[in-house]
């Protein structure tokens, strides 16, 4: 099963989720399974959380819009 890490801008949440719909097949067939920043459990080190799943991801989607490329977080050091 390959491991999809989504980055993308909060702004831009509802189309992340559409995504996530039209992945829905390959996820209920096993191919996939699917990982963002909402998955974090509360009380979880955020930083902690978010760099094991970017590390075990075979494949890193990034949703690339204008507030994406506006926020101030970076994916990589």
């Amino acid at each position: 099963m390959a491991k999809l890490f989504f980055s993308y801008c909060h702004a831009d949440e509802a189309l992340r989720d559409r995504l996530e719909v039209h992945l829905s097949l390959l996820k209920n067939q096993g191919e996939i399974s699917t990982w963002h920043d909402r998955g974090i459990i509360a009380g979880s080190n955020v930083d902690v959380a978010i760099d094991e799943n970017l590390k075990s991801a075979d494949v890193i989607l990034l949703l690339v819009s204008a507030d994406f490329i506006a926020s101030k977080v970076l994916l990589f050091d």
